[in-house]
């Protein structure tokens, strides 16, 4: 099992790093101070299986994100295309599209019409399997 930074362990097990420091004092996850030429800092063993690694408010989150449409503008002017959000950052937000753009934010594309979809979104989300609506 590796053992990271608070900061990796946070990206790999997509959770903020305040959840990680709550998992390390609760015991769901261990950690150990190590020096370093910088001083001494936690290290986070990452769970072997990081799909068992749970997090009630990562469950959360991504059960609302299911009640949201996938479909988002990567620009304030909701100009342009409209993409399949992937996955948000649970730190800040930092949307992946499955095209593989990323973008600063996401806005709203309430009521888009079909054809202004990236192409490239379309593709990647029939691929997977991915629902088309937009549970709006």
């Amino acid at each position: 099992m590796p053992r990271v930074t608070i900061q990796e362990a946070s990206r790999i097990l997509n959770v903020s790093q305040d959840v990680i420091r709550r998992n390390v004092r609760d015991g769901k996850l261990t950690a150990a101070k190590e020096g370093g030429p910088n001083g001494t800092r936690w290290m986070v063993d990452i769970p072997e299986n990081i799909e068992d690694y749970s997090d009630d408010f990562k469950q959360d989150i991504h059960a609302l994100a299911q009640t949201l449409t996938p479909w988002w503008y990567d620009n304030p002017n909701k100009r342009g295309f409209v993409h399949y959000l992937e996955s948000l950052g649970i730190e800040e937000v930092e949307p992946f599209f499955l095209c593989g753009a990323k973008g600063e934010d996401i806005w709203p594309a309430t009521g888009h019409q079909t054809g202004d979809r990236c192409q490239e979104c379309i593709l990647e989300a029939m691929a997977q399997g991915f629902p088309m609506e937009t549970r709006e």
